[in-house]
């Protein structure tokens, strides 16, 4: 990526201010079998948020993940961003999405600028619609995991996920039994599901600002 850090930083946000690709970059990701959307206004669902966090390194612009320990009672093992359900006492999704990277990773949420949101995923085995808010942070952070939740965290580059050679369909276990999927294939690292639906709509933006 030739654009400066800072440059790249303006022109995503105003990139965010435009039509997002949505779900024509979900799409590309959704496992079979699965819906896109909340199936009507009066289905109920959970709300929750996730911090997508974007710092520069080395020439690059890399995000962060996580693994969620094998011993949890739900989404054991599973990759993810940091993040959770809206409580009583968040007064946005953004708020909701700071203060779970604060608790999982122990983020500065002070050094963190938001840039926006992209779509909302649906994730329909647990009714939960998940808004990724956009961080964005002047370098590497360095974070403390909260063991509980958090087995491992994991930096991927943009430019590893714009990269069409590391996308692929695997087959994995999922709630309705074992299924061919498409995904990432980052470092050894297969991501699917509602993070690389959310990867997707990333990929596709980062896509867009890199040609500018």
């Amino acid at each position: 990526m030739n654009l400066s850090s800072a440059i790249f930083c303006h022109h995503f946000k105003r990139q965010l201010e435009n039509r997002l690709p949505g779900s024509a970059s979900h799409l590309k990701m959704l496992p079979p079998g699965r819906i896109l959307a909340v199936p009507s206004k009066e289905f109920s669902y959970h709300e929750s948020a996730v911090l997508v966090i974007l710092f520069p390194y080395q020439d690059k612009i890399w995000t962060c993940l996580i693994r969620r320990p094998a011993s949890m009672k739900n989404h054991a093992g599973q990759i993810a961003f940091p993040g959770g359900k809206r409580e009583q006492e968040d007064d946005s999704l953004i708020r909701t999405a700071l203060r779970e990277a604060r608790e999982e990773i122990g983020i500065d949420v002070k050094s963190v600028e938001i840039l926006g949101e992209l779509s909302a995923v649906y994730v329909q085995v647990s009714k939960f619609l998940i808004k990724p808010v956009l961080g964005w942070l002047e370098q590497m952070p360095e974070l403390v995991a909260d063991s509980a939740e958090v087995d491992e965290v994991i930096f991927i580059s943009l430019e590893d996920l714009a990269n069409q050679a590391n996308r692929c369909d695997k087959e994995m276990v999922t709630m309705t039994g074992v299924q061919s999927v498409p995904g990432y294939d980052i470092n050894g690292l297969f991501i699917w599901g509602a993070t690389a639906m959310i990867l997707s709509e990333l990929a596709d933006l980062y896509q867009e600002v890199s040609q500018l």
